[in-house]
């Protein structure tokens, strides 16, 4: 073969080598509005690197933390428009907008932990049913649990007690964190997590309820300096894909992401305990003060919820739903 010819084929096999390499590989980006250093941002970074790295470049996942293509608030339609192949959601109280029934998880001192509440969404039947219900409406697939944690009151003031917490300016994401919160005197303002700080710093509330470790990854701390215990809410989250993307997938890379998945929701599920109290301890440190209600006041506290905030929580969901979830955990 002539030098020209042969170079000329080299060239060609070199080039089909290289296509065929670039069509095996797909990308998707992967969303969500925690910051870097947020207890549910590490495990989906994780997630990201590691079906990158045991794909082989095959499957790679670019990750866009901090809402750098989607907030909070626009990333469930931004998936299920397949404006993004995979997104965090903080489902406890994001899917309530795609399934009013949702809102059950909003229960306070009703759940055990989060794992109890995906054991009712994985053995009761109506919890079944509407997992199935949000998955189908959302064309959502589910890859992985991070968890965001249990939820705690903090505030740049004392709140030591039901008294002291009337008349503070409390931040809420979802319609069913209002009724707690009215219950306990206080007034609302609707803020997505991106607007918080700049809230917290002009004074335009002083009271945010949220897990321990998203004060730390977005420095509210230097402003809410008291938290008030013990746990009463769980807020599970969730990285999902858009369906008709992973549908699109080899069937290699789809096992590959569920199995990833698997791994990364318990190591993150085990670790969210963990990290929310070292934040507790981490806050007392920078001198701020953690009150943990017991006997008279903690009994008042779950009385006002009870009475009060379970009936207005009830309404935003369906009677079979709140029933079938007293039963779940023992409950009249």
């Amino acid at each position: 073969m002539q030098p020209v010819k042969a170079l000329a084929a080299a060239l060609t096999i070199t080039f089909a080598l290289v296509a065929s390499q670039a069509q095996a590989q797909t990308t998707a980006r992967l969303s969500y509005h925690w910051g870097p250093t947020h207890e549910s941002a590490i495990p989906s970074k994780k997630l990201a690197d590691e079906v990158t790295k045991r794909s082989g470049g095959k499957l790679k996942i670019d990750v866009f933390p901090s809402g750098q293509l989607y907030t909070i608030r626009q990333i469930i339609s931004a998936l299920s428009a397949g404006s993004v192949e995979m997104g965090g959601v903080v489902s406890h109280n994001q899917l309530a907008s795609v399934e009013k029934d949702w809102n059950v998880f909003q229960l306070p001192n009703f759940w055990e932990s989060i794992e109890h509440q995906r054991r009712f969404l994985a053995e009761s039947p109506e919890g079944k049913a509407m997992r199935e219900r949000v998955l189908r409406k959302t064309g959502l697939v589910h890859i992985a649990y991070v968890p965001v944690g249990p939820y705690v009151t903090f505030s740049t003031k004392d709140i030591s007690s039901l008294g002291a917490m009337r008349g503070l300016k409390a931040r809420a994401l979802a319609a069913s964190e209002r009724p707690g919160l009215t219950a306990r005197g206080m007034s609302v303002v609707s803020l997505s997590t991106e607007e918080i700080y700049s809230a917290l710093q002009g004074g335009m509330i002083d009271t945010v309820a949220t897990v321990p470790t998203a004060i730390k990854s977005y420095s509210w701390w230097e402003y809410l300096k008291f938290a008030q215990m013990p746990y009463a809410v769980y807020a599970d989250a969730e990285l999902m894909a858009n369906g008709k993307w992973f549908a699109g997938l080899p069937k290699d890379m789809q096992e590959l992401l569920l199995s990833v998945g698997r791994e990364i929701s318990k190591e993150a599920t085990e670790q969210t305990y963990k990290g929310n109290a070292d934040t507790l301890k981490e806050l007392e440190k920078r001198g701020g003060k953690v009150f943990v209600l017991q006997g008279k006041a903690l009994e008042e506290l779950k009385a006002l919820d009870r009475d009060k905030t379970e009936p207005e929580l009830a309404k935003m969901m369906s009677p079979e739903i709140y029933a079938a979830a007293k039963r779940f955990v023992g409950r009249k």
